[in-house]
């Protein structure tokens, strides 16, 4: 693979993938609203749900694998509109794909471990799904487009942590930000997750895109761990005060507007079977993610953003 082209260069695992890629390969990367300037990556703005437009692109870039990150990912918003989530979600995806296999490209299309309904967890890639939010239903109909296109495609379900290049605080930043403010952080102590820090995954999804790969593949970290338990190794991890990370059950918040599944956590032992990156730890994820920010990574990334 010489030439790769990334979907939703903007967003958490889009951005942060995007400068991992331009490491090593020739990288191209899409955004909607939100305009890009990366170096050694050209960006292009792109209304996926527009097919004419998606098709122009591809084949302008002619790029020998896609990484589809682009999505409506906001779960609550999703329930909230659904066409939008469908439109963006399944549509997109299905003309993204049909433009990769005009090209014989590899695809690989980012779903997620809400896929499962969580009554569980652990799940292997070969268990039942049962997604509960218009969110996930259409995440999985996006998987399921596959199935009627002739391409060399793999499908990701995974659930990530990072520092975002916008404006936005994923679940670890949220975090950070509140434990250095000195405030308290509640975080669901039932609520369980194999969360897998975002330049972690980049390095594993540019292997699937390089690589013979194929099919359904779980990529989170190794280990299951409560939302309490990961903003306790974060406070630990970061050096802020264990004690201001409180743990409360989900049944004490209420509901959301959307329904959330309480233990979508990943058997990843067929990732470590078939892949040579290293999924790490959440202790190691959460260390790298502190490195990072020492090393100015995150400012770094910051400034890719045209505001």
């Amino acid at each position: 693979m010489k030439k790769v082209l990334i979907t939703g260069g903007s967003g958490l695992l889009g951005g942060n993938l995007a400068k991992v890629a331009t490491e090593n390969f020739e990288t191209y990367a899409t955004y909607r609203t939100n305009t890009i300037k990366m170096p050694k990556c050209e960006a292009f703005a792109l209304d996926m749900t527009k097919q004419d437009d998606v098709n122009q692109l591809v084949e302008k870039i002619s790029p020998d694998a896609i990484i589809h990150t682009a999505a409506i990912a906001n779960v609550d918003y999703c329930e909230s509109h659904p066409d939008e989530a469908k439109a963006s979600n399944v549509d997109g995806t299905r003309y993204m794909a049909e433009a990769a296999a005009k090209l014989g490209a590899k695809f690989v299309y980012i779903s997620t471990d809400s896929v499962f309904d969580g009554e569980r967890g652990m799940y292997t890639e070969a268990d039942e799904v049962n997604p509960l939010s218009e969110y996930s239903k259409s995440k999985l109909e996006g998987e399921k487009v596959l199935d009627d296109i002739d391409v060399s495609s793999a499908v990701i379900r995974t659930t990530i942590y990072g520092w975002n290049m916008q404006d936005k605080t994923s679940l670890g930043e949220w975090a950070i930000n509140e434990l250095k403010a000195g405030n308290e952080v509640k975080m669901f102590e039932d609520v369980f997750f194999t969360p897998l820090m975002v330049n972690n995954l980049s390095d594993a999804l540019l292997e699937v895109a390089g690589s013979g790969v194929e099919g359904v593949l779980n990529l989170g970290s190794p280990d299951r761990c409560s939302k309490f338990e990961f903003g306790q190794k974060i406070a630990e991890v970061f050096g802020f005060d264990k004690s201001l990370v409180s743990p409360i059950s989900v049944k004490e918040f209420g509901s959301f507007k959307a329904p959330r599944p309480r233990d979508p956590s990943l058997d990843v032992s067929k990732a470590k079977r078939e892949l040579s990156t290293e999924l790490l730890s959440v202790g190691g994820g959460v260390k790298l993610m502190r490195d990072l920010e020492k090393n100015g990574y995150v400012d770094e990334l910051k400034s890719y953003l045209v505001r």
